[in-house]
């Protein structure tokens, strides 16, 4: 019985111990970020990232806008969950007309309001310096 007891003391402690209740995490993140999430948005390097649709559900196709100077190209770029780790999403931009573009979609998770960052790794040719854009949006149901 004290084997029980002990085993399952052990299992509760590092269950809570692993939660994060803190629920400063998008708050934290959102600090930092140069925009506000789910609004268009044009960084320092004037590449712009904006969305199909403001408000956005779990499950549904969205798309991923990206203008980018004639000098940029986009080296990398995926989706991270912020309010709740779910991996990564990686995201393939494709050129149509002069705006890149990514179809994509992020899975449904036990919070309803999740913080999604897009990151997206881009080079400018001509000086080869490389930089990480993070763009945020909510994904609500």
């Amino acid at each position: 019985m004290l084997i029980y007891r002990l085993s399952l003391f052990t299992v509760v402690f590092f269950l809570l111990t692993a939660c994060d209740f803190s629920k400063n995490t998008d708050e934290k993140f959102l600090k930092n970020a140069q925009c506000e999430a789910n609004l268009p948005c044009t960084f320092s390097n004037d590449v712009k990232v904006w969305l199909s649709e403001k408000n956005l559900s779990p499950e549904t196709p969205f798309t991923i806008f990206s203008d980018l100077p004639a000098n940029v190209t986009i080296q990398d770029a995926k989706l991270k969950g912020i309010t709740m780790y779910m991996g990564y999403i990686p995201q393939k931009f494709k050129k149509h007309n002069d705006v890149w573009q990514s179809n994509t979609m992020v899975g449904i998770c036990s919070e309803q309001n999740m913080l999604w960052n897009l990151e997206l790794t881009v080079k400018d040719n001509a000086t080869s310096v490389i930089q990480t854009l993070n763009y945020s949006f909510y994904v609500t149901y």
